[in-house]
């Protein structure tokens, strides 16, 4: 992280500890009580609503390695990485505007994914969109730790937290007498077009095809690409809506 102290204002360094506070309740809710669970007959693993939910913390936690702490103790070192894997340079280098990392990641998960796990009780499909997001994110942190052969903010929770909880969510929600399994393609489509969103704004704007404003315009838009995008394929091809019964109860629904 650049020491300019004009570089970031207080908010863009301890946003990442507020969501990390914030995680910890919502996982706590999530494991000791009821309350983020849809169906207390099957086991909450199972559970649309509760997974929804559980996308959230995962993701906060994610954000923390990215812009609090990151493996190797480095504080918001995200944002350098992100300029440096673009070619732009390091902060105060970097073109890309401070703010713009705010408008990427709070609509995302602290309002939009908030808003999924609130829906899932109507919208179970859809209500997982955020998992799109974790599995193209997850795989890009790889890919670029495979690249450069070294570690980037991101790459430990996204080996350890978002490729085994996308995967187990293919597991437990897709297939006979679940959602139909042409829903785990559009939950990876909609997390590759909302990265490919995020990335082509960042070269229109150091084009100056579009000014700042538009930037983060952009940035708060393209987080309902994850409601909006699962919404019109099960619209479409009715992902959710074959005539099933309740996912498979376990002999432990508790657990």
């Amino acid at each position: 992280m650049n020491d300019d102290s004009t570089t970031w204002t207080l908010f863009d360094i301890i946003w990442p500890w507020i969501g990390l506070g914030a995680s910890v309740i919502i996982l706590i809710l999530l494991f000791t009580t009821g309350l983020l669970r849809r169906d207390r007959l099957i086991s909450r693993w199972r559970d649309p609503t509760w997974l929804a939910w559980l996308a959230v913390p995962i993701y906060m936690i994610h954000q923390f390695e990215e812009y609090g702490v990151d493996f190797l103790r480095q504080k918001h070192a995200f944002p350098d990485a992100l300029c440096t894997n673009l070619n732009l340079g390091a902060y105060p280098v970097c073109p890309i505007p401070h703010e713009f990392y705010l408008y990427v990641n709070i609509p995302l998960v602290w309002f939009v994914g908030i808003l999924l796990a609130i829906i899932s009780f109507k919208s179970p499909f859809v209500a997982l969109g955020l998992y799109g997001v974790i599995i193209t994110n997850g795989v890009s942190h790889i890919f670029i730790g495979i690249l450069r052969q070294s570690y980037n903010p991101g790459l430990f929770t996204a080996i350890l937290i978002f490729l085994p909880s996308f995967f187990w969510v293919c597991k437990a929600c897709f297939g006979p007498e679940r959602f139909v399994k042409a829903g785990i393609a559009v939950l990876i489509g909609t997390g590759i077009i909302l990265h490919a969103i995020l990335i082509s704004s960042i070269f229109l704007f150091i084009s100056k095809n579009i000014d700042k404003s538009t930037l983060d315009l952009i940035q708060l838009l393209n987080a309902f690409t994850i409601i909006f995008l699962p919404w019109l394929f099960d619209w479409i091809f009715g992902i959710s809506s074959r005539d099933r019964p309740p996912l498979e109860a376990t002999q432990n629904p508790d657990q």
